[in-house]
């Protein structure tokens, strides 16, 4: 299985680390482990979570307001957005066209 981030995904999770781990010590450390914990979920059942539209998944973090956007196609993981759920949807929504 391969696993591909979106720049703007990758940027997204290290900016939410540093600002977590800001806002109190480890705090950074528990949120990447949540995520890198959702992302071994989407590893292992790549097709569990729901379509949102495009054929794209949607994966939510149980602890944190974030959502992991990605398309599973030909055994590979694409990750469109690490979406922090008070930011505007439309922020994300066309990701999927972007490569």
């Amino acid at each position: 299985m391969k696993i591909e981030f979106l720049k703007l995904a990758k940027l997204e999770f290290d900016e939410a680390i540093i600002y977590y781990e800001k806002e109190s010590e480890g705090l950074g450390i528990r949120f990447k482990k949540e995520i890198r914990s959702c992302i071994d979920m989407i590893i292992q059942f790549p097709t569990l979570y729901p379509i949102t539209e495009n054929h794209v998944h949607k994966c939510v973090s149980h602890t944190f307001p974030y959502s992991i956007f990605y398309t599973y196609e030909n055994e590979t993981i694409v990750i469109y957005a690490i979406a922090n759920h008070f930011r505007e949807p439309s922020t994300y929504s066309n990701r999927h066209k972007i490569q």
